[in-house]
């Protein structure tokens, strides 16, 4: 089972994209709510993969910087506590919160 922790440490920058590695804790209802989350702003600069079939659920978020703070701070301010961004290098420096 790939673990939150080693994905965290192993994420990489993209050149265009803010990444934004999210935990769901168990049962629909946090699924549910990290959906609804994410959908906001629409979905057309946005790309969500599922990293494990097990809970808690690891979701890998693609999407422009500005959406990602946006969903930084809407996740945090709904209990998602173990999320990790990462955003586009510039100057070839990697930048993470």
């Amino acid at each position: 089972m790939v673990s939150f922790d080693s994905l965290a440490s192993s994420l990489l920058s993209d050149a265009k994209l803010a990444q934004v590695l999210l935990e769901v804790g168990p049962g629909p209802a946090s699924m549910k709510q990290a959906q609804a989350i994410l959908a906001q702003d629409g979905g057309q600069d946005i790309d969500i993969e599922r990293i494990n079939q097990g809970e808690p659920a690891i979701l890998l978020v693609r999407t422009t910087p500005e959406r990602a703070r946006r969903l930084v701070i809407a996740l945090t301010e709904n209990g998602f506590t173990r999320l990790k961004s990462i955003y586009p290098a510039q100057s070839g420096q990697q930048h993470g919160c």
